[in-house]
């Protein structure tokens, strides 16, 4: 077989994998909200690497045991979730790692209030024994508002507004003092 046909099966070959890598990213973001929604801790410890860190509202949970023990207590609040993600970029890199961002919606009922979650996951995939998984998952909140606070909160800096916590600003978003979102890390 002559070097240049090699070359463009090898070249179509990574691109291949590529296309599957990135399929596989997607799914993995698909399965991690209807494991928090079904409360499938299995499932969810399953989708990250034995030392990854999932940073949100708190302080950062390190490890699968500290990441699943922070969704159980979170999730105990909500009589019932719903998270969907929009769109999902991703970055690889040459060493079986990769950086994706997800725009993100998160349904919750809280007190007996439906409140909305728009937010960003900021993040780190690593390959590992094959399939990829969360190395590092960071959610950056554009707000948190009741369904009757919609229509009025979301143009408020102070938007982000958890039940029964004095309201905070939003961590991403065109007023944000930096006044640049974040890019894939």
């Amino acid at each position: 077989m002559p070097i240049d046909m090699k070359d463009e099966i090898n070249e179509l070959r990574a691109r291949l994998q590529c296309l599957e890598d990135r399929e596989e990213l997607r799914a993995l973001v698909a399965r991690y909200g209807r494991a928090v929604d079904d409360r499938d801790w299995e499932s969810l410890a399953d989708q990250y690497t034995p030392d990854a860190i999932f940073d949100s509202v708190g302080e950062p949970a390190v490890g699968t045991d500290a990441i699943i023990e922070y969704y159980k207590e979170r999730t105990s609040a909500y009589a019932a979730s719903y998270h969907y993600p929009h769109s999902h970029e991703i970055t690889f890199n040459d060493d079986g790692t990769a950086a994706g961002v997800v725009c993100a919606h998160a349904e919750l009922t809280i007190e007996g209030e439906t409140v909305f979650v728009a937010l960003r996951y900021l993040d780190d995939y690593r390959l590992v024994e094959g399939r990829w998984r969360f190395f590092e998952r960071e959610a950056r909140i554009l707000y948190v508002l009741k369904l009757s606070e919609l229509p009025t909160g979301f143009g408020d800096r102070m938007r982000i507004r958890w039940p029964g916590v004095a309201p905070q600003p939003a961590q991403i978003g065109a007023d944000i003092a930096s006044g640049r979102t974040p890019e894939p890390r």
